[in-house]
């Protein structure tokens, strides 16, 4: 979404029901004549690579609220409400916004967001960072999916930790060795 961004004026959060965050875009542009930002990268998606919103039910909005009052922006079908401290809209810096832009134009340009193949419960090795080198059990992704939660036993103790996908490698799953009562598995590659 090409969007051309004002300095001078505050942008806001708007929070939205699931999955309008497209058509209440549509809204405050079209019918409202203001300008908002919906971050969209390429992910897989049944299958098809796809632009999905980077933050599921929320978009940002560029107004001045002396001169748009907060309620009609949150009476806006398909908006829930503008994200508040207080009962006060909290407005975000213009290079908040701007630095998302730039990121979620890195990310495309790279094809989008990695596409996770891990499942619950399967056995990873961490190929980077402090813990390079470490097994761990797959627990889930985290949104927006360039993180996960792997159970890790360090130092004697089971431990739930947060890291990068990019981190995490698909343990090799060790081959059977023999049919049982010690008879051999002949595979046809000879590899074990």
């Amino acid at each position: 979404m090409n969007t051309v961004f004002d300095p001078e004026i505050p942008w806001y959060v708007l929070y939205t029901k699931p999955q309008k965050e497209l058509y209440v875009y549509s809204l405050l542009t079209d019918r409202e004549k203001l300008t908002a930002y919906l971050p969209e990268v390429l992910q897989k998606f049944r299958g098809r690579l796809q632009k999905r919103p980077l933050f599921p039910r929320y978009l940002f909005v560029q107004l001045d609220l002396n001169q748009v009052s907060p309620t009609v922006i949150n009476h806006i079908p398909g908006a829930v409400k503008l994200v508040s401290f207080d009962g006060h809209p909290l407005p975000l810096d213009t290079d908040v916004v701007e630095a998302i832009r730039q990121e979620v134009t890195r990310l495309n340009a790279a094809g989008g967001l990695p596409s996770q193949h891990f499942n619950e419960g399967d056995l990873v090795r961490l190929r980077s960072g402090p813990l390079a080198g470490m097994e761990a059990v797959f627990v889930k992704p985290l949104p927006p999916r360039d993180r996960a939660i792997v159970l890790l036993r360090f130092l004697g103790q089971e431990n739930l930790v947060e890291v990068d996908l990019a981190e995490l490698e698909l343990k090799p799953k060790r081959r059977r060795g023999t049919r049982g009562r010690g008879r051999k598995i002949h595979y046809g590659d000879r590899t074990r």
